[in-house]
């Protein structure tokens, strides 16, 4: 959802929340039922202070809230074949590679129909290009199963189109390439973490020192169970 997204990242970066007379409330996506957030949501005005907390959970209710009711006949249907049990010792990963097999990824075809966003849109600096040079040498040396997370990590999905990476797709069905963009490093160790965008198949990567740097915070980010929600 463009215009979701837009919305909260123009409340997140700037100020003067309260003038917009916003509170904890959002309106249901199927009979457009007003929704409380929090109890009482209704009488709690969205301000400086606490939209932190709004944009957590007014994501958490379009991510997971406003279709709680056919997830849950969705999940009782599968449990009642795949007992919980029997999968709760995978993370969403790991359940996916089990599900879909091991991809065979081209890394010189994901390379090729790989689209690059500098931190300028002039001429990139040596630094830049070099970061570049080394994610691809990273990949080059990843295992199937890293460079699967990598995919999955940045994308959403494990799996490549039949067709390549040429017809890679958004989550809203359009072709969007992967996109590398590199960013200014910042306070380590969360300002040298890779940042994954899966609605835009892109990737952010600071300006990393050296190539061991890079693999060191990729290997660790694709590793790690990501939780919450980032707006960027």
């Amino acid at each position: 959802d463009d215009e979701l997204y837009r919305n909260c990242t123009w409340l997140k970066r700037n100020n003067q929340a309260d003038l917009l007379s916003l509170d904890f409330t959002v309106t249901g996506l199927t009979n457009l039922e007003v929704v409380e957030l929090v109890p009482g949501g209704a009488a709690i005005a969205v301000t400086d202070d606490n939209k932190a907390e709004y944009l957590d959970l007014l994501l958490k209710f379009h991510m997971f809230g406003s279709i709680a009711s056919p997830l849950n006949a969705f999940l009782k249907g599968f449990y009642d074949i795949v007992p919980l049990f029997l999968i709760s010792v995978f993370d969403y990963q790991e359940f996916d590679l089990l599900l879909s097999g091991m991809p065979d990824i081209d890394t010189n075809d994901w390379r090729v129909y790989s689209e690059i966003r500098w931190i300028k849109l002039e001429t990139p600096s040596v630094a830049e290009t070099a970061v570049v040079d080394w994610f691809w040498a990273v990949v080059a040396d990843f295992s199937p199963e890293e460079r699967a997370r990598l995919l999955q990590f940045a994308t959403g999905t494990s799996r490549v189109p039949v067709q390549g990476f040429k017809a890679l797709t958004s989550t809203d069905g359009r072709v969007r390439r992967f996109t590398i963009q590199v960013v200014n490093r910042g306070p380590p160790p969360t300002g040298l973490m890779p940042k994954g965008h899966t609605c835009f198949n892109r990737i952010d990567l600071p300006l990393y020192a050296n190539k061991a740097e890079l693999a060191k915070y990729l290997t660790l980010v694709i590793n790690m169970e990501i939780t919450g929600f980032w707006l960027e």
